[in-house]
């Protein structure tokens, strides 16, 4: 014997509603919210590994790079986190992810 009947859902589904929009952010704002993760972990990193660079937390967290082998200069981020960490260039009140997008312009023009 088969039953029919519809479940009603419990809880106030803002798992679900959070899920969908994650699925459909735009490649940059998903871009936004790897950097913004990674980020936030290099954060966590560097409380332990004073005097490293965000090439080494790269490294070490087996984090994969692309090498560019043509098209002109190609800044990593690396270099501009560390830039930023260094206040080269930095605007006031100014956080990382404004500075890359502020950089990252400037060379597009």
């Amino acid at each position: 014997m088969r039953v029919e009947k519809k479940l009603e859902g419990k809880g106030d589904l803002k798992v679900r509603d959070h899920l969908i929009k994650l699925a459909s952010e735009s490649p940059e704002e998903e871009f936004d919210l790897d950097l913004i993760q990674t980020l936030s972990q290099y954060e966590e990193w560097k409380k332990n590994n004073q005097g490293k660079t965000y090439d080494d937390f790269l490294r070490e967290m087996g984090l994969i790079r692309k090498k560019y082998n043509s098209g002109g200069d190609v800044e990593d981020y690396s270099d501009l986190i560390d830039a930023y960490e260094k206040g080269i260039d930095v605007m006031e009140g100014e956080t990382l992810t404004q500075y890359i997008k502020r950089i990252r312009a400037a060379e597009n023009q």
